[in-house]
């Protein structure tokens, strides 16, 4: 059961027996109060208790800039944030747009972010935006993405970031293909690195993946970095928090280890391990870890209950021994896994 009062979700992840909703059986259903939910023998009453029946409130955002005479249709002007000259976008996603900027202060490249430019945005995406600067505000690593300021202007929330001179992986495998095998061990061991850092300070990225992963120079040697950690949290504290409907569980199917999916409010750093493997495993063969089938409830219940394929059966050079340790990463129980992500890194080294 996926549980965000009122909103409520049965999702069956392919169990023996089936999963019943009111009489019928289901892969998933959204539930009300009085629904029945029938598993093996046993029938579950929900029922639902909300503290506010009310839809998240919104914040009415100013329009981010004026469009010229010129500016019509899906076409959008850049935001003016004091401090910074806006050179472009560099990308955007569900939440927010990142524009390469200047800031004026330093005359330095940075990266800025900024929440979508649509007039009404929920809370719960205000919040989500503010914790992800908060926690990149925390750490400090070479192989971070760093935070330089989180701020709000005009309405418009904000934060700039270290400019990465590259590109992510997932751009790079689409564009070149499987990348070699020492260059795709030394990119994921420098992320481990990363995350080494994160854990120790409390921190789950919770959605390691090749898009997630920037490969930039730093000085005259290249540099990989970790992004995103919008979706990261102090997992000390996760039972205390947390996005807990189906799509924003906080992470990315293809890449998610089983108990991210089953307890995603109680992630610990095993599942970015997983998840770091994963990435290295598609790094090599530009496919995933599994088969997998369509639609996320699918795609869910697959991590769970199947084990990844054999990296060696989808390209036939990679050592056995490099496998058995991308393998073990990989295990479905965590308890399997290496104790901490510097051991994982220590076996990837042999062959970096």
């Amino acid at each position: 059961m996926e549980v965000n009062p009122p909103r409520c979700r049965v999702i069956d992840l392919n169990s023996r027996n089936g999963t019943l909703h009111n009489g019928l059986r289901v892969k998933t259903a959204d539930v009300v109060d009085g629904d029945e939910i029938g598993a093996g023998h046993t029938v579950f009453k929900v029922v639902v208790f909300a503290d506010s029946p009310q839809q998240p409130p919104t914040l009415d955002l100013p329009a981010s800039g004026n469009l010229t005479d010129d500016q019509t249709g899906d076409y959008e002007a850049h935001p003016t944030i004091p401090g910074h000259k806006i050179e472009g976008e560099i990308g955007r996603g569900g939440m927010g747009i990142v524009y390469r900027a200047t800031c004026l202060a330093d005359g330095k490249t940075v990266a800025l972010k900024t929440i979508s430019t649509a007039r009404e945005v929920n809370r719960k995406q205000i919040d989500r935006f503010l914790r992800e600067a908060r926690i990149l505000g925390e750490l400090n690593h070479p192989n971070i993405v760093g935070c330089r300021e989180v701020s709000e202007v005009g309405g418009i929330v904000y934060m700039t970031m270290e400019f990465v001179n590259g590109s992510d992986l997932e751009s790079r495998l689409k564009s070149e293909g499987p990348i070699d095998l020492r260059t795709a061990v030394r990119i994921i061991c420098q992320a481990l690195g990363g995350l080494a850092h994160a854990h120790a300070r409390g921190f789950v990225h919770r959605d390691i993946k090749p898009a997630n992963i920037l490969v930039g120079r730093d000085g005259s040697k290249r540099s990989a970095k970790l992004a995103d950690f919008g979706l990261a949290r102090a997992y000390e504290t996760s039972k205390l928090s947390g996005l807990t409907m189906q799509g924003e569980i906080g992470g990315t199917p293809l890449f998610m280890s089983p108990e991210q999916v089953t307890h995603y409010r109680e992630v610990k750093p095993a599942a970015d391990q997983y998840s770091a493997a994963a990435t290295l495993y598609r790094l090599l063969t530009k496919q995933y870890t599994h088969d997998f089938p369509r639609g996320i409830a699918a795609q869910l219940a697959h991590v769970v209950s199947v084990k990844p394929i054999l990296i060696t059966a989808r390209r036939a050079d990679i050592p056995t021994e490099l496998g058995a340790v991308i393998h073990k990463a990989l295990s479905q129980d965590a308890s399997d896994r290496y104790p901490n992500v510097m051991a994982f890194r220590q076996e990837l080294k042999r062959f970096a």
